[in-house]
């Protein structure tokens, strides 16, 4: 199963709404040679003069090329979560720009975010030519018309003694050009009835020392009941963090619209929903199982949610149960 989805990735194009599509070219040597020269892409975090209240995940440069005719149709705020992260080039011996551009013409994603284990978190903050190579492949995917992000989720950094291991990591990392870091706490947070008071205290002033030391907008992912715990969601919309990220396991036609009262309740924090595919396939079966049927299915929920202003777009969980849909 692997294999195919890695032969998705690099060799394969998909079929969406907008027909089929056939598979990127080969490249020359040359382009198989090539680096990037690119200056570094500033990722501001306010006053970006963009029309969305949230800063976009995608930002390109004045050089960008327009995309190619091969390649699938790109949806716009729509991002998807790379959990396994083995398969990108910093870690193996392959030409980054040849694998940027590939990957932008066989993915409909304006942006990808990557979990890095502790290991990999570990490995990228005491090494600096990995940081060089991982910095060179976000500059390419970007040329590409692809930003790139960071997904931390590992517990123990949300957890006593080791939470400020957090801004340690921010500010090893803090040279790389990410559009967004996104804190998955919701895995800490205890069930309804069972609130910890003190964690929730903790991860508060979290998210304020970690949104005030990043380089970078920060996202916290949090289940919906969750914002009632504690009166968490009031206290994150205070607490000035980039936005929230609610994780969403039920993804049938209107189950989206359990979304909107916390869109209207909250007002002043930003949103992105987080549909997990794997949870949402197991619940909803065939109604998703084509990725064609999905992608339609997030396109309508786009339309239904941008008319409240504090929604700024979809990040689906999971590229390898994306590639492992039907096409």
């Amino acid at each position: 199963m692997r294999a195919r989805f890695m032969y998705l990735l690099i060799a394969v194009s998909l079929v969406l709404p907008g027909g089929l599509t056939k598979a990127a070219g080969a490249l020359s040597n040359d382009e198989m040679d090539a680096g990037s020269d690119l200056p570094y892409i500033s990722v501001p975090k306010s006053g970006s003069g963009q029309e969305s209240p949230l800063p976009p995940l995608i930002f390109r440069t004045k050089t960008s090329p327009p995309e190619p005719a091969a390649a699938v149709r790109r949806y716009r705020d729509l991002g998807v979560i790379v959990r396994d992260s083995s398969w990108l080039p910093v870690w193996n011996p392959v030409a980054t720009s040849a694998w940027a551009r590939r990957i932008s013409q066989s993915l409909p994603f304006d942006s990808i975010l990557v979990e890095l284990p502790p290991g990999k978190l570990k490995r990228l903050e005491e090494d600096a030519a990995l940081r060089r190579s991982l910095h060179g492949l976000i500059l390419e995917l970007a040329d590409n018309g692809v930003a790139t992000g960071l997904v931390i989720n590992d517990p123990v950094l949300f957890l006593a003694p080791e939470r400020g291991r957090i801004l340690e990591l921010i500010t090893a990392l803090e040279d790389l050009p990410f559009a967004v870091v996104l804190l998955e706490i919701d895995r800490v947070l205890t069930p309804p009835g069972q609130e910890d008071l003190p964690l929730i205290d903790a991860l508060v002033n979290l998210s304020v020392g970690v949104t005030v030391r990043s380089p970078w907008p920060v996202g916290m992912v949090l289940r919906p009941y969750q914002l009632d715990l504690g009166e968490l969601g009031g206290r994150l919309e205070e607490s000035a963090i980039d936005f929230i990220a609610l994780r969403l396991e039920d993804l049938s036609r209107d189950s989206v619209r359990g979304i909107e009262p916390f869109l209207a309740i909250y007002p002043r924090a930003q949103f992105r929903v987080i549909p997990s595919l794997n949870a949402g396939i197991q619940k909803n079966g065939g109604d998703i199982e084509k990725t064609g049927y999905l992608l339609e299915r997030l396109e309508s929920w786009q339309r239904h949610l941008q008319v409240y202003p504090n929604f700024g777009g979809i990040l689906l969980d999971d590229l390898e149960a994306f590639g492992n849909l039907h096409p």
